[in-house]
């Protein structure tokens, strides 16, 4: 995935590549940020090197940014606004319903009426963008593949908003729906959308396959980690920490070890 970053209006724009292989079953398995990048896959030989990768890296997770006041209540609100899609809002759903299980002190809750404004907006896209690259790598520069074959298109993308003490104001997400003509199932709809929510509650990414917040979206790693977690307090810890001062600051640390 690649982040924008835009000064003058204070917004990271932040999208999740996705590695499509033309294979007869579709495959998700890969996702980043800092190069946040979905990767569906391929062969053995990629297999054996991710592997080698978890082995090898040491696990800690990136921390970004705190909100601001939007917290000081304990909750962020969300609006999904095309609900017209059943997948996309059973998918987040869930996705909601377990970060606010993990997650207890900052509860995410929903809003309907489109007069209310919302702390954080999810829109779907029925086409997942195609993006003009041809290599994949993962935060610390590590080649996943440059296999010809591979495709990356962006399946999910969340634009971050801040105020000018970099304090976290407003997140749009972007789910979509369909990639390279297929369409995108629901168990993986849901790991986008956990993975989306946790860069929208200001955290990064892991340095290892096996986690959720992983710029490699493997089977395994759809669970919400107790690293995502301590990652979160982390990052918000003016309002989660034991000895917070109640007054909105951005995090003192940018990676915690897990």
């Amino acid at each position: 995935m690649r982040i924008y970053l835009n000064l003058s209006l204070n917004v990271i724009s932040i999208s999740i590549l996705t590695v499509l292989v033309l294979l007869p079953h579709l495959l998700l398995l890969s996702s980043s940020y800092f190069f946040n990048q979905y990767a569906t896959a391929a062969s053995a030989h990629s297999s054996l090197r991710l592997q080698k990768q978890k082995a090898t890296e040491e696990n800690g997770i990136q921390i970004c940014c705190s909100w601001g006041n939007q917290i000081a209540d304990g909750i962020l609100t969300y609006r999904i606004i095309d609900d017209g899609n059943s997948k996309v809002v059973k998918a987040v759903h869930q996705a909601v319903d377990e970060w606010n299980s993990k997650v207890p002190n900052i509860q995410l809750q929903e809003i309907t009426d489109s007069n209310i404004p919302a702390d954080i907006d999810i829109n779907t896209n029925s086409k997942a963008p195609q993006v003009a690259h041809s290599t994949i790598r993962t935060t610390d520069g590590h080649t996943i593949s440059d296999k010809k074959s591979i495709k990356l298109v962006t399946p999910g993308e969340a634009a971050i908003s801040f105020d000018d003490r970099g304090l976290i104001t407003h997140v749009d997400m972007t789910i979509s729906t369909k990639a390279l003509g297929n369409s995108i199932g629901s168990s993986e709809l849901e790991s986008i959308a956990k993975h989306e929510i946790g860069h929208a509650y200001g955290i990064l990414h892991t340095y290892f396959v096996d986690d959720l917040m992983s710029p490699i979206l493997t089977g395994k790693s759809n669970e919400i980690s107790q690293c995502d977690i301590n990652a979160i307090e982390e990052a918000n810890q003016w309002k989660l920490k034991e000895d917070s001062t109640n007054n909105p600051q951005p995090p003192s640390l940018q990676f915690l070890r897990c």
